[in-house]
């Protein structure tokens, strides 16, 4: 089935686009988002030597650039360090969405409000973080909390900035059945099921997805992401196809969260 992976890091190893395009043509993964966060993050998923790189939004573009029918771009937002200026250059850029991470302070802290803004204006698809972060190097004088960064956060900026796409990376992690409420009563916010495999996602107990994702337009809602090395992927697809497996959905559900929900997101 067709897919689209709308949450992917660009990996700091050799050779790593050119290897990951030839596993999304084995997984029929049309289409790539590519995110990378600087050097906070720097050797994230390496798993066969570190290549001297820095995965930011400078070597997304270019990497983006080189393979424009493949790839598409995430710039990278830190709430607290970053202003909507970044935004409108992002965009100007050709980046068709908006990475967060880390904040600051809490997601919906006010003085971040003209970021949203800005976003809502260019119709840039937002991404967030949620849940604990493990983060790939100690930087204690980061302040990094994941109390910052719990999707409840998120309602208060999707109520104030109704047209403004919102995308909870995870599910939420621990805050899965909180996600799960937004989704349901919130149309501007959708989520990815993506991390690391098996991860948290394949212990809920048989009908526990169907619980979580009961009401009717729930496929409408949900988008295939990875954040995994590539070499995760055939892991990855699995854990969705039980999920969705386990939630009863036919094969036209399975196409929405697979490629055609990213794909009306994201003008693709």
């Amino acid at each position: 089935m067709k897919k689209i992976d709308m949450h992917h890091h660009l990996v700091e190893e050799a050779g790593y686009a050119g290897n990951l395009l030839r596993e999304m043509d084995k997984f029929e993964i049309e289409k790539l988002g590519l995110i990378g966060m600087g050097k906070l993050f720097k050797g994230m998923f390496v798993k066969s030597g570190h290549d001297g790189t820095n995965a930011d939004d400078n070597r997304v573009e270019e990497v983006v650039n080189q393979h424009p029918g493949r790839f598409f771009g995430f710039g990278y937002i830190r709430c607290g360090v970053d202003t909507e200026a970044k935004v409108s250059e992002l965009h100007q850029r050709g980046f068709k969405g908006l990475k967060f991470h880390i904040p600051k302070k809490p997601y919906n802290d006010k003085k971040y409000f003209p970021i949203y803004a800005k976003a809502q204006e260019l119709s840039l698809p937002c991404l967030f973080h949620c849940g604990i972060i493990n983060m790939p190097h100690p930087c204690p004088e980061e302040g990094i909390a994941s109390g910052h960064m719990r999707p409840i956060h998120l309602e208060e900026i999707a109520q104030t900035f109704p047209e403004l796409k919102i995308i909870i990376a995870h599910m939420g992690v621990q805050d899965y059945l909180t996600t799960s409420i937004m989704l349901r009563l919130l149309p501007n916010v959708y989520a990815d099921l993506s991390g690391t495999t098996p991860g948290w996602r394949a212990y809920l107990a048989p009908g526990e997805w169907l619980r979580l994702l009961w009401f009717p337009h729930a496929p409408d809602k949900i988008m295939f992401g990875s954040d995994v090395h590539f070499s995760e992927f055939a892991p990855t697809v699995e854990l969705y196809d039980k999920i969705m497996a386990d939630c009863g959905w036919d094969d036209a559900a399975k196409r929405k969260i697979y490629h055609g929900n990213a794909w009306k997101l994201f003008s693709l």
